[in-house]
């Protein structure tokens, strides 16, 4: 039997009250507002902490697992275990201000826009933790502006098939209207920046992973998560706003940028297209997914490992996106550790970026040995800065996502008939790729220690990619021949990335 209660939920610096129907979930008030969920609600991560009083549920096992005993008696709890069975209130964080990738590259091309010649479009990359939105303009052929926020789907899930599952227990919809909405806000953000009216906007891309895409268009990612893994459209296709965009007039044209395949998504082949390696380069995206691209003498050689959210900072103990407050790296002298935090101040936590510089520091200074280990006198945990640390179950997600890359380019290289020494470039992509240090991610074997003299960050590629896409016909047709021409390299029955995979596990000694 249900019954109608009260619930005040304080966030963002505001209050909110509304009724509802008891007994339900904190995670879904806080839904609305984009409150991440890193494990997608699985009771394993703990990163769903809100201050919480009233008519509440008992802990939960996971709760008296997860959170400390002072926790405990300070009204903290799980918002994916604890339920409001009467009036009660909830204090939870906001969102975090990310520090997003918005800079791409500034290649043009003098042909016009697929949209026409006048006018704007917006170009949008829809990552999994972020979106990033350009304004382009089709007179000058440039992004104007540009905006970026944490994802919005971030309450469903910090990866793709926490986000699928969700849309196996509530449907699609949930999803397509949180990014969707986004997007919305986003635009309008835009236009009223530069003083515009939305009937200025010719046109919108979108990219992304293969799932993000089915996301947006609403369609169910179902099979992109088990054998054969087969998606329900590779898109390479125009649409309009109607259905989509309400910000915008609806005869407005929407391109989703092609795909290669399941997990060889729109943004890999919009980077391909910006950054433009050559023979014998490689370019890596490396977020939750790591996407991965060779040029060889026949073609293009891509591959997806699964890297998990661990270099997102989700997944980590005191993990978080690189916003302010989040240390992004960390040397060691004979007194401890020596961080840099950003927008200076205390630290709050651990973004993807720092996670890695302190590692390779404390492989550096042999804190750490090559099998991940911890030195016991640290207790499991090694302190870095108020009270922030680098745990040993941090470290031994941020191996395995370190062994899935490292493993899925050697793949790649054995598979074409190279050695690492025969690139000629390493090119990274997206937030991630363009804030780590390289010498940082060779030292912990992330990339080919023989490639970071020659390894380059190439910004929002993939972003960049669709602003080229937005104000060049040519740019369009060249990224439907790439998805075209793009070799998938299945790794999933793979005897030697196996191999190498628990090869890699092993930390590099220099």
């Amino acid at each position: 039997m249900f019954i109608m209660e009260t619930i005040t939920i304080y966030i963002g610096g505001a209050a909110h009250t509304m009724p509802y129907e008891a007994p339900r979930v904190l995670a879904a008030f806080l839904e609305p507002y984009g409150f991440p969920m890193p494990c997608g609600g699985a009771h394993t991560c703990g990163k769903c902490r809100v201050t919480a009083y009233g008519a509440l549920s008992p802990l939960s096992e996971a709760e008296k697992r997860l959170l400390t005993v002072d926790e405990q008696l300070s009204n903290v709890r799980l918002a994916c275990c604890a339920q409001a069975l009467g009036g009660c209130t909830i204090h939870a964080r906001a969102p975090e201000n990310a520090r997003v990738e918005t800079a791409g590259l500034s290649a043009q091309r003098s042909d016009a826009s697929p949209f026409g010649a006048q006018g704007y479009a917006f170009a949008v990359d829809i990552g999994t933790t972020t979106a990033a939105v350009y304004l382009v303009d089709l007179t000058r052929a440039r992004p104007a502006e540009a905006a970026s926020a944490l994802n919005a789907q971030a309450s469903y899930g910090a990866d793709v098939i926490a986000r699928i599952a969700r849309c196996a227990e509530s449907g699609v919809r949930p999803l397509q209207e949180a990014i969707l909405g986004q997007l919305d806000g986003l635009f309008t953000v835009l236009l009223k920046r530069r003083g515009l009216d939305a009937r200025v906007v010719r046109g919108v891309v979108l990219t992304g992973n293969t799932t993000m895409l089915h996301l947006a268009a609403g369609l169910d990612p179902a099979g992109i998560a088990a054998a054969p893994y087969t998606p329900q459209s590779l898109f390479g296709v125009m649409e309009s706003a109607r259905r989509l965009f309400a910000a915008l007039p609806p005869d407005v044209p929407v391109y989703f940028a092609p795909c290669a395949g399941a997990y060889i998504g729109g943004d890999l082949i919009c980077a391909l297209l910006a950054a433009a390696p050559q023979e014998n380069e490689l370019l890596m995206d490396i977020g939750t997914n790591g996407e991965l691209a060779l040029i060889t003498g026949t073609g293009i050689l891509c591959c997806s490992t699964a890297a998990g959210p661990a270099f997102e900072g989700a997944g980590l103990s005191h993990g978080m996106v690189a916003a302010d407050g989040a240390i992004t790296d960390v040397s060691m002298t004979g007194k401890g550790a020596v961080c840099t935090v950003a927008g200076g101040g205390a630290a709050r936590g651990l973004c993807g970026t720092g996670a890695i510089s302190a590692l390779a520091a404390l492989l550096g200074c042999g804190a750490v040995d090559e099998t991940g280990l911890l030195d016991e006198q640290y207790h499991e945990a090694f302190p870095l800065m108020d009270g922030v640390a680098l745990t040993q179950a941090d470290i031994r997600q941020l191996q395995l996502a370190k062994a899935a890359v490292a493993a899925g380019v050697d793949s790649m290289l054995q598979a074409a008939g190279l050695a690492p020494p025969d690139l000629r470039a390493l090119l990274l992509a997206g937030g991630f790729g363009s804030r780590i240090d390289m010498r940082s991610a060779a030292s912990i074997g992330l990339i080919p220690s023989v490639c970071a003299p020659c390894a380059r960050a190439c910004g929002n590629a993939a972003g960049a990619g669709a602003c080229l896409i937005a104000s060049s016909q040519s740019a369009l047709d060249d990224a439907e021949r790439l998805a075209k021409r793009a070799q998938v390299l299945d790794l999933t029955e793979s005897a030697f990335f196996s191999d190498r995979f628990i090869e890699q596990m092993l930390f590099p000694l220099f």
